[in-house]
């Protein structure tokens, strides 16, 4: 069973240890811990309890969301799910949390950036909802970011 659980700066280690296994150019320790230190910034680690069969994937971080809210807008920093716990839903569900949390606290739109060849992540942002709203040539190393945006509203999530 898989928990979101609120990060805090003590999570800074754990949180650059995800993201450089998920990215080519990880974000550093001291890096999480400046975004986390941002006001308005929030952020949920998916953390797997484990199961009772041991040829399923152990207890332990499974992905990780980082966003921020500013008055009525928010925006995506970062989003990561751990190669064993992809395409079973978890970025969907991390994503969803972080819209129902900036929503309640105020939110009424959300942005994010997604390299243009991240097929995967553009599918499951356009299908939350996402819709493209401008590129930045160049911006990861060569390869385009495309800009999203969507409307936030109350969304329900399972914990």
């Amino acid at each position: 069973m898989i928990e979101l659980v609120p990060v805090g700066l003590v999570h800074a280690e754990l949180l650059a240890g995800i993201h450089s296994i998920c990215f080519a150019e990880p974000w550093s320790a001291r890096s999480m811990a400046e975004v986390m230190a941002l006001a308005g910034a929030e952020g949920l680690i998916a953390v797997d309890g484990g199961s009772l069969a041991p040829s399923l994937t152990p207890p332990g971080p499974a992905g990780l969301v980082l966003w921020r809210r500013i008055f009525d807008e928010a925006e995506i920093l970062t989003i990561a799910v751990l190669p064993p716990w992809r395409r079973a839903g978890l970025g969907a569900r991390l994503l969803a949390a972080a819209m129902a949390a900036a929503a309640e606290a105020g939110g009424a739109s959300m942005f994010l950036e997604a390299a243009a060849d991240n097929v995967a992540a553009l599918a499951l942002y356009e299908g939350m909802g996402f819709s493209r709203v401008g590129l930045r040539k160049g911006y990861y190393g060569g390869i385009d970011g495309v800009t999203m945006r969507c409307q936030l509203s109350p969304i329900a999530i399972d914990s």
